[in-house]
């Protein structure tokens, strides 16, 4: 299994944080919660514990998850006063999520939209799990998506989940022919081996702050393997 290796981090870099959200760029290669290995570091935990350096009974509570090797926006709630209203702007699609992706070359328009139905493959315990579109059955999953930039070995692409389901973008941008350089779940090896990890990052969350109503734009500039990937493309 391919993953990014990062160096130890002294804090998780923070993009925003008021008295109720922080929002963070999430280095690739580490998971944003806890998993089976309690020793592996994971964003929640590194951030409680960097906001309690300061604040010992700080509270912290996670209402959305990026993959361990997608980098960039991961929004955390401060006030637990606040958790369900922000539970419910993400059940209603309030945030507006925008990636980019790097894929292997290929023909797409310059921008389309992918509607269908996901659903988890069977597959035993010990086997990752993994996506994949029906035409029944499954949930309805929805991403907008535009071609960015043409390189000769590869695409940039934006993507905007309408829904959120898990790996929606990587399995879309596959089944459309066009999977994420470095994802060796849904590429093929050749593909999978083509970048240090799977070129995915949330590039900006869109929202309005729930206590002051003002519309927020946090941007998270993409990293130096992501910036290096696309220029030898």
């Amino acid at each position: 299994m391919k993953t990014a290796t990062t160096a130890p981090l002294a804090k998780i870099p923070i993009l925003y944080e008021d008295e109720i959200l922080v929002v963070v760029d999430k280095p690739a290669g580490i998971p944003t919660q806890a998993t089976l290995d309690k020793r592996r570091p994971h964003t929640y935990g590194l951030l409680h514990a960097q906001l309690r350096e300061a604040q010992p009974d700080a509270y912290l509570a996670m209402h959305h998850r990026l993959d361990k090797d997608t980098s960039g926006v991961l929004l955390f709630c401060k006030d637990q006063k606040y958790n369900q209203q922000i539970s419910d702007m993400f059940k209603r699609h309030e945030f507006e999520k925008i990636y980019w992706a790097l894929t292997v070359p290929g023909k797409c328009k310059d921008s389309w939209q992918v509607k269908n139905y996901l659903t988890e493959k069977p597959a035993p315990r010990s086997q990752r799990r993994k996506m994949h579109s029906v035409r029944s059955g499954g949930l309805p999953a929805v991403t907008d998506f535009r071609r960015l930039e043409t390189k000769k070995k590869g695409l940039l692409i934006e993507a905007k989940p309408r829904t959120g389901r898990m790996h929606q973008i990587r399995v879309h941008l596959a089944e459309a022919g066009l999977p994420i350089l470095g994802d060796d779940l849904y590429n093929t090896p050749e593909g999978a081996k083509k970048a240090p990890r799977m070129m995915l990052h949330a590039y900006q969350l869109i929202f309005q702050h729930p206590h002051t109503r003002e519309m927020l734009t946090i941007t998270s500039p993409p990293p130096a393997d992501f910036l290096k990937t696309l220029e030898k493309l």
